[in-house]
């Protein structure tokens, strides 16, 4: 049934002085801080791990060089395109005698808004689901794992006992950040990029990364994570990354690209009047997926 006379009897008087709802500030958006945009023209699109050569070995004299045979693929990681959509319908009557059209229908607006804030509830779905078993990423293990695997045994970008954000515990991300391996066990060059907290917790990432000497301690010591610059685009706060059942979520991301957002079609808002009952009907579409293929584009943890 469309949206008719009846919803809206307080704006077919005069008097009304503001409508609460229309015209809420919002956020810039967010999910484009972690993810990476390309184009699909697939229904679903396919991420593949490469295996390459292992460490080179010293060789005896007059002895065999050693071979690595073992190269091959490794994980995958499928992105599906879904579809996300919403619209509305309202009476030709509701549209024409509305004496409050500067506040509502703000309904394309609002059409907008509400797509808007599903991308960034799918986006961030990713990093709030991310120490759940039961949504693995290609190479089986949850998106922040001490055990996802390569070659020579598994790799941590978790610590072992879930830790809330605080000096040691970027210090530590950073350190295992540092010792991340390629599939085959060479030690990558990787390093933490920015860091991503919610809201509740920005005020202690404020504390960490804003001042030239450390936090909480009565000693006049430098604070080092701000001298070495070792978290160059600071931290970021995104609104979507909610509380899992530990405590608050927070996580560094790195140089290594792995957060992929696919754009299989950009939003289209279309409209157009019902001929037989002349309602309006608007509607909006789009087709994207999010996803992450290489567990080391991030390091995170939670905790009160």
């Amino acid at each position: 049934m469309p949206v008719q006379l009846a919803s809206i009897p307080a704006l077919l008087k005069p008097g009304l002085a503001a409508i609460v709802g229309a015209q809420y500030n919002l956020y810039a958006a967010q999910w484009s801080e972690s993810y990476t945009v390309f184009q699909s023209d697939k229904a679903q699109e396919t991420v593949q791990e490469i295996r390459l050569l292992s460490l080179a070995q010293i060789k005896a004299e007059g002895t065999a060089l050693a071979v690595d045979n073992n190269m091959g693929q490794r994980s995958t990681t499928t992105y599906y395109n879904r579809s996300v959509a919403l619209g509305y319908v309202m009476s030709k009557e509701c549209l024409q005698d509305n004496l409050y059209q500067t506040y509502f229908p703000m309904a394309n607006r609002s059409l907008k808004n509400s797509m808007d804030a599903a991308k960034e509830t799918i986006g961030a779905s990713l990093f709030n689901n991310g120490f759940n078993a039961a949504f693995p990423i290609g190479d089986g293990q949850p998106l922040f794992s001490a055990n996802h695997p390569y070659d020579g045994g598994v790799i941590a970008n978790t610590p072992a006992v879930a830790a809330g954000l605080s000096e040691a515990a970027l210090e530590s991300a950073i350190n295992g950040i540092m010792g991340f391996r390629d599939a085959a066990g060479i030690l990558l060059k990787s390093k933490p990029q920015k860091l991503m907290v919610n809201r509740n917790i920005q005020w202690v990432a404020e504390r960490l990364l804003g001042s030239s000497f450390r936090v909480g301690t009565a000693n006049n010591d430098i604070n080092a994570m701000y001298t070495l610059n070792a978290i160059p685009m600071g931290y970021r706060v995104n609104q979507y990354i909610g509380q899992n059942a530990g405590g608050n979520i927070w996580f560094l991301q790195t140089d290594v690209e792995g957060l992929r957002h696919f754009v299989r079609s950009p939003l289209e808002i279309d409209q157009y009047v019902d001929w037989s009952t002349k309602n309006i009907q608007v509607s909006a579409f789009e087709r994207y997926s999010f996803g992450c293929d290489d567990f080391r584009t991030v390091y995170g943890s939670y905790g009160n």
